[in-house]
C-alpha cells in the first residue's frame, strides 16, 4: 500500500473518531461500516452515526465487473424514505438493493439480504405461532430466532394483514420444490407487470409469500424480499435450480 493511500485511509478513521467525540452518546447510533464487502465477516468496523440527522443504511451492488458487493454505513435521513434509501450508487452499476434502518446499534447487518458470518448454511428466520419458540411478529426486525431446515427445504417469509390490526410477519422453512414452483409463478407475474400501471399491477395483496435458498436470506417484510429477489433474476444473478444468489 502507498503512502498516500495510507494517509487518506487514517485521516479517514481519525475523521470518524473526532465527529463521533462530537455526537452526544444518547444520539449515537452505530452502523456496520461495509466497503465492497462480500459478506458481512468483510465488514469489520462500526461507523458512528447522529441518530437525529442520520440512519444505518447497506446496498447489495452489481458491479461493472458482475460481481455482488455490499456497502454501508451512515447516511443522511433525507435519503432515507421509510426504511428504503435513495441510490446513490456509479451509473455503470447496479443496485439491487438500497435499505436504512435507525431503531438498533449494527441493525444495518440483518439488511439486503447480506450474508452472514454466525449462522450456519441451512438456518434460516423462525418466527411461527404454531411451531417456533417465538411467535409472528409485528416487526420484521423483532425476529430473532433461527431454526435448521430440512435437506429438502428453503427459506421462507409471510406477510399477511387483517383489517385493524398491524400487519404479521412470519418466517420459517418451506419444501424446496413447493418454493420452486412459487417463484416460477412470482417471477412471471413480476414479470408481466413490469412498466405497466394496470390495475391488477398495482393491487396489493393482503398476504404475500416469498422463498429463498441462501442462509437467513429471509430477513425482512416479504415485499422487500421478492423485489430483491427479482432484480437478481432479471440481472442473471440468481439460480433458479438452487434459489441462490449467485
Amino acid at each position: 500500500m502507498n503512502t498516500h493511500k495510507e494517509l487518506a485511509i487514517w485521516i479517514t478513521f481519525f475523521l470518524i473518531g473526532v465527529f463521533a467525540l462530537e455526537i452526544p452518546p444518547e444520539y449515537q447510533l452505530k452502523c456496520r461500516l461495509c466497503n465492497n464487502a462480500l459478506e458481512l465477516r468483510d465488514c469489520t468496523k462500526q461507523e458512528i452515526c447522529d441518530n437525529r440527522t442520520e440512519e444505518c443504511y447497506m446496498e447489495q451492488v452489481i458491479t461493472d465487473a458482475f460481481t455482488i458487493q455490499y456497502r454501508g454505513g451512515c447516511r443522511s435521513s433525507t435519503h432515507c424514505n421509510g426504511g428504503t434509501a435513495v441510490a446513490t450508487g456509479k451509473r455503470d452499476e447496479g443496485i439491487v438493493c438500497s435499505q436504512c434502518c435507525g431503531y438498533a446499534n449494527d441493525c444495518n447487518s440483518r439488511l439486503c439480504g447480506i450474508r452472514q458470518g454466525n449462522i450456519t448454511a441451512s438456518q434460516c428466520y423462525f418466527c411461527d405461532d404454531s411451531k417456533s419458540d417465538q411467535a409472528s411478529v409485528s416487526r420484521p426486525e423483532d425476529c430473532i430466532t433461527f431454526t435448521n431446515c430440512d435437506t429438502d427445504q428453503v427459506c421462507s417469509a409471510h406477510d399477511e394483514y387483517h383489517p385493524g390490526s398491524h400487519m404479521t410477519y412470519r418466517y420459517g422453512c418451506m419444501n424446496k420444490a413447493i418454493c420452486k414452483t412459487l417463484t416460477r409463478v412470482l417471477f412471471r407475474d413480476m414479470e408481466h407487470c413490469l412498466n405497466r400501471t394496470s390495475l391488477e399491477c398495482n393491487h396489493e395483496s393482503v398476504m404475500c409469500d416469498v422463498c429463498c435458498g441462501d442462509t437467513g436470506c429471509n430477513y425482512g417484510a416479504c415485499k422487500e424480499i421478492k423485489e430483491r429477489l427479482f432484480r437478481l433474476y432479471k440481472s442473471g444473478h440468481y439460480n433458479m435450480t438452487t434459489l441462490q444468489t449467485t
